[in-house]
């Protein structure tokens, strides 16, 4: 009996139970204060709510008037979230756009909605592709997994707009010391994040601008938590810095 419970613990561990995490991330530019993002993570046993909300701020607001909202619903499986729904609404003074994909329980698309206009050729392309991938997950699905159990996915992910892999690779530990602006200064854990594939769901030829993602790692209980995102892309560098959390049990 007591190395039944012992099982149990290992395979569910604490964070599974009912929790809310809440992460806010100040997003720079050369220094320059650009964003917010909002990350709300609600996780009810084996179901998962995420809420991810981009603003612009500051002198960005005045010019771009920029908000991105994302809401994602699925279920946890084997140390993998599993999205249902992926919902990303995007709205600025340059353009509105959105992306819904509906997957079913096995990771195959049930459906897929977005605001771009597609050709006849760029349907056929779509389907081509989802059809060849057959199992999904989403972006955003998949840096929660990393945060709480340190593992890629074993399905492909796609956004609406591509479709491409991650791979999360451990570096060496780093100091994070107080020329960084997070509410964290101490050891890390360094994370490197890269695309092994990538390709435009209506495009084979597409680039992908981002070059590779660094995530810096501190550890809370047993969740680890990003202090820091470093986002090295062929246009430009940003960094997303901690800069308060809350874990409600």
């Amino acid at each position: 009996m007591r190395i039944f419970f012992i099982i149990i613990l290992l395979i569910y561990p604490y964070y599974l139970n009912s929790k809310v995490i809440n992460l806010k991330y100040e997003i720079d530019w050369q220094s320059i204060h650009l964003a917010d993002l909002n990350w709300i993570i609600k996780i009810d046993d084996n179901k998962y709510d995420i809420n991810f909300i981009i603003r612009s701020y500051g002198l960005t607001d005045k010019i771009y008037n920029y908000e991105s909202v994302t809401n994602i619903s699925g279920y946890i499986e084997n140390n993998h979230l599993r999205p249902k729904i992926y919902d990303s609404k995007t709205k600025s003074s340059k353009q509105n756009k959105f992306e819904k994909i509906t997957f079913n329980n096995n990771g195959s698309i049930s459906k897929i909605e977005i605001s771009k206009k597609l050709n006849n050729d760029q349907i056929e392309l779509q389907k081509r592709s989802i059809q060849k991938f057959k199992y999904f997950t989403d972006p955003i699905s998949q840096l929660v997994q990393y945060f709480l159990f340190q593992n890629n996915s074993d399905r492909i992910i796609l956004d609406g707009l591509n479709i491409y892999e991650l791979s999360l690779n451990m570096q060496k530990d780093e100091l994070l010391d107080e020329n960084n602006p997070t509410i964290y200064n101490g050891n890390v854990k360094l994370y490197n994040l890269t695309f092994p594939f990538f390709e435009g769901l209506h495009k084979i030829d597409k680039k992908n601008n981002l070059n590779k993602i660094s995530i810096y790692y501190f550890e809370n209980k047993f969740l680890d938590i990003p202090a820091k995102f470093h986002i090295n892309s062929k246009k430009f560098n940003a960094n997303l810095y901690l800069k308060s959390f809350d874990i409600i049990e």
